[in-house]
């Protein structure tokens, strides 16, 4: 299975009951959270047990105990690894656009968000499919927060060419938004329109919200 590769630099230390501090630890923990990823991606959310994982890992299931203490702490070290990088990638993106148009910027993340999604090996898509497990965790919520966040910092730097009243309350509105379209396309076993065109139509979305007009402001 053709899965994004984690990078130790940035694994969710934050999920672990246990920090490993040795190489040799590093990369058990590495182990586990793909083995982690291959059987959610495969058998999916209700399927994974501790036990598979273990096996799946090639590790001792005390070991993995010592770092993940239950299911759950698999599925936020999973989803904290990827939501980070994806944020991480986003964060990058939004900083160096300086003072480009919604409609640029808007083009650029989607494509970059659709892109990630379709390397991730099918991990993303097992987790959007139980969207339950991102609402209810911690990561989850806290991924949203700061891609909102990052969202509200670009806006602000072009504050007075927008048309809408409460800034805080736009991001908001506009990030379900294009969460939701995008999420129902990328799950589309056979997609109505291709990545493309539904970039496009995100980005006339966006502009249309922030500008009230469809063509974008010198």
């Amino acid at each position: 299975m053709d899965t994004t590769p984690l990078d130790l630099s940035s694994l969710p230390l934050n999920a672990l009951s246990k920090q490993p501090k040795q190489p040799r630890a590093k990369q058990t923990v590495l182990r586990i959270i793909s083995a982690t990823a291959e059987l959610v991606t495969q058998r999916g959310l209700d399927a994974l047990t501790t036990n598979k994982v273990a096996e799946r890992a090639n590790c001792n299931i005390a070991t993995l105990y010592q770092y993940f203490p239950n299911k759950q702490a698999l599925l936020s070290a999973l989803i904290e690894s990827y939501l980070n990088d994806m944020t991480r990638r986003l964060n990058e993106l939004l900083e160096q656009l300086g003072d480009v148009s919604v409609e640029e910027s808007t083009r650029l993340w989607a494509t970059l968000g659709i892109g990630y999604f379709r390397q991730s090996g099918g991990v993303m898509a097992e987790l959007l499919r139980s969207q339950y497990v991102l609402s209810t965790l911690p990561e989850g919520r806290e991924f949203e927060r700061r891609l909102m966040e990052a969202m509200f910092r670009f806006l602000s730097r072009q504050r007075q060419r927008l048309v809408v009243e409460d800034l805080d309350r736009a991001v908001y509105v506009a990030f379900t938004a294009c969460s939701s379209l995008l999420s129902k396309h990328l799950l589309e076993p056979i997609p109505y329109y291709s990545d493309e065109e539904i970039v496009e139509e995100l980005v006339r979305l966006m502009r249309r919200y922030f500008y009230a007009t469809d063509s974008t402001p010198q």
